[in-house]
């Protein structure tokens, strides 16, 4: 079952795939290139670890922030271990657990479950300030001069992503700091082709791989019947194979590429560039077309083609393949054109919610808690179980590169196969505490494949969801758009809490009864965390499955003392829980 969301987690989701929340104190602060200063911490079995003595026997140090209870943290402990392995003589891993309630019983527990042999151990030194940790798992290197020269924030996907990470810092050429901002892309383990052999398949005068260590080469291949020229980086996330030829045009000609993808749909990409310059994107299954890109000067024209995927998920064979690069004149220019695939263009990029019982809401924010989580977006009942969408783009933007995200379930639906006569067009289930536990879902319409520009619409399924939504995250009133009040609608909703459901309200007050505001409670399952803070009133509320949800009092505001290593069960059934911290 789904458990409930609050923004805060969202926040963290829409900014970086695959990471948790966590909460650092005041940070003293380092920064990436700088020095870093020695500490010592001790292990969960005993072990006294210093940094200056590690970095005296090994070239470099990965320093790991996480906590037991993140999941993306566990997903890449298993690649880390493994890469440790291989690297050992060389690399030390120190992963800190930046969670007080992370014992040495609980990391003991936790280590020999996971089969974890480096070194572990809580953040006693407060690491995790001192890096501004905003979110876990964070990842730092230190090289062997006691530099910062490595950070990120996120779980990384396989053990080639640490060893490359390794391989960066380690060995004898390795003789001064150097700042590394990304994991360097796998190299090519595939012999290139001759250029003869390429240029041939390419029914070109000349072709050749791109000359470069990262960039995969293209393979000689046989494919339905065709000679082909095929991408040989299948599998490898973050890598690009690519070759090149040159082609001479006249004014009214046009180049026209022959080829077929198998591919993830909007991430994993043939990447068609004339001079340097993309002007066509295609990715998940296409079979044998043409595109045809017009030539508006005589000249020389270079056409490169490639294969660039993402660090994350594969799709169909995984591969793209290219028959022919040729020169199109006259008629046969003129047809190529024509048949280059056609799609809806708009004046602006919109995402219209089209549910036939949906109403568009407005709710007060005045604290920006909406802004900061989700950046402009609007607000929607569905008032249904299904939510259905239609979009526009504009020319510049490329629906085979483009695509939709439903948080609901998770799921990617590429612009290109949702393409209708005058848009595009999607539909997604909607969640509700009722169903799922979650108050809200959203559906974000990403315009390029890195996801780095977007629209998004938040949808919710009736009033009592809105209710408990703005209750929950702290916000202020709502209304329709059209200046409607809730609860007017012809059909009144029922804002009772839900069957299946309890209402768990936690309060915190003071040694005199005064209510304390500005607590940061955690509250976990078995499987996530999720972090709400205190009204003025000193509580928090929040309808959610009937669950023994675990309370956990993360921080609290300046001038108070209480106990932040204490676990408290909620009554399943619900109600208040009441905690006393002393004001200073």
């Amino acid at each position: 079952m789904k458990r409930i969301k609050s923004l805060l987690a969202l926040v963290l989701a829409l900014v970086m795939m695959g990471s948790c929340i966590a909460f650092a104190e005041e940070a003293t602060g380092y920064t990436l290139g700088g020095p870093i200063d020695d500490f010592t911490v001790t292990t969960w079995d005993g072990q006294t670890v210093t940094l200056s003595q590690v970095l005296a026997e090994k070239e470099m140090v990965l320093i790991n922030i996480w906590a037991t209870w993140c999941g993306p943290c566990r997903n890449e402990f298993p690649f880390m271990e493994e890469a440790y392995k291989q690297y050992s003589d060389k690399v030390e891993v120190i992963a800190l657990s930046c969670e007080p309630t992370d014992t040495d019983d609980v990391l003991a527990e936790f280590v020999q479950s996971m089969g974890m042999t480096f070194k572990v151990a809580q953040d006693t030194v407060g690491m995790a300030d001192k890096l501004y940790v905003s979110a876990i798992p964070t990842t730092i290197v230190v090289d062997r001069f006691g530099n910062i020269c490595f950070w990120e924030e996120g779980s990384l996907p396989d053990v080639g992503s640490f060893t490359r990470l390794f391989d960066a810092f380690v060995g004898e050429d390795y003789t001064e700091s150097t700042v590394l901002y990304a994991i360097p892309p796998m190299k090519p383990n595939v012999a290139p082709a001759a250029e003869a052999d390429l240029a041939a398949a390419l029914e070109v005068d000349a072709a050749a791989n791109v000359a470069d260590e990262y960039t995969w080469p293209m393979a000689i291949v046989e494919k339905d019947g065709r000679t082909a020229i095929a991408s040989t980086n299948a599998t490898y996330g973050s890598t690009t194979a690519s070759v090149s030829t040159t082609v001479t045009a006249a004014a009214g000609n046009a180049i026209v590429v022959t080829f077929k993808t198998s591919t993830e749909a909007g991430c994993d990409l043939l990447n068609i560039a004339v001079n340097g310059e993309t002007v066509k994107i295609f990715g998940g299954e296409h079979d044998w077309m043409t595109w045809a890109i017009p030539v508006e000067a005589d000249g020389e024209y270079t056409v490169t083609l490639s294969y660039v995927k993402d660090m994350m998920a594969d799709g169909g064979e995984d591969a793209i393949w290219v028959d022919s690069v040729a020169v199109a004149t006259g008629d046969a220019a003129a047809a190529a054109l024509a048949a280059n695939p056609v799609y809806p263009v708009a004046e602006a990029n919109t995402l219209t919610v089209t549910s036939p019982n949906a109403r568009e809401i407005v709710i007060s924010d005045e604290a920006g808690i909406l802004m900061n989580a989700f950046g402009p977006a609007t607000y929607y009942i569905i008032n249904d179980d299904v939510a259905t969408f239609e979009a526009t783009i504009t020319a510049d933007v490329d629906p085979e590169g483009a695509f939709f995200y439903s948080y609901y379930d998770g799921a990617t639906t590429p612009l290109s196969a949702a393409m209708t006569e005058t848009g595009y067009a999607v539909a997604t289930g909607v969640d509700s505490l009722e169903t799922t536990g979650y108050t809200y879902c959203y559906m974000a319409m990403y315009l390029d494949p890195t996801g780095s520009n977007m629209v998004m619409v938040i949808f919710l399924k009736d009033e009592a969801n809105v209710n408990a939504f703005v209750t929950n995250n702290g916000l202020g009133t709502w209304q329709y758009a059209d200046g409607t009040q809730p609860g007017s609608a012809e059909t009144p909703v029922d804002i009772a809490t839900p069957a299946g459901l309890s209402e768990y309200v936690i309060r915190y007050a003071d040694q005199d009864g005064n209510p304390v505001a500005g607590v940061m409670v955690q509250v976990c399952d078995a499987e996530t965390c999720q972090v709400y803070t205190t009204d003025e009133n000193g509580v928090v509320t929040f309808t959610a499955p009937a669950y023994a949800w675990e309370i956990h009092t993360l921080k609290l505001p300046e001038g108070y003392e209480g106990d932040t290593q204490t676990v408290t069960l909620a009554p399943v059934e619900g109600g208040e829980m009441v905690f006393t911290v002393t004001k200073n």
